[in-house]
């Protein structure tokens, strides 16, 4: 329905290390990859990178994505 909300409407706080951290709208996150043991690197549809102290596995979890099963 036009206007109703849905959780990939929903903005995500990204935390940084230095603190403060970058917000971003869930269905603008395209993927996303380590950064070190740090953190993780998040790719928006958007074009810029963000760099967070999540890690790869919180970032999965937080967005609700499904974890490949490695056989």
């Amino acid at each position: 329905m036009p206007g109703e909300k849905t959780v990939e409407d929903d903005f995500i706080l990204f935390p940084s290390l230095s603190g403060g951290g970058v917000l971003v709208r869930r269905s603008q996150i395209i993927g996303a990859r380590p950064n070190g043991v740090d953190g993780a690197i998040a790719y928006s549809a958007a074009g810029p990178a963000l760099y967070t102290s999540m890690t790869t596995p919180e970032l999965a979890r937080y967005l609700g994505a499904e974890i490949a099963d490695k056989r």
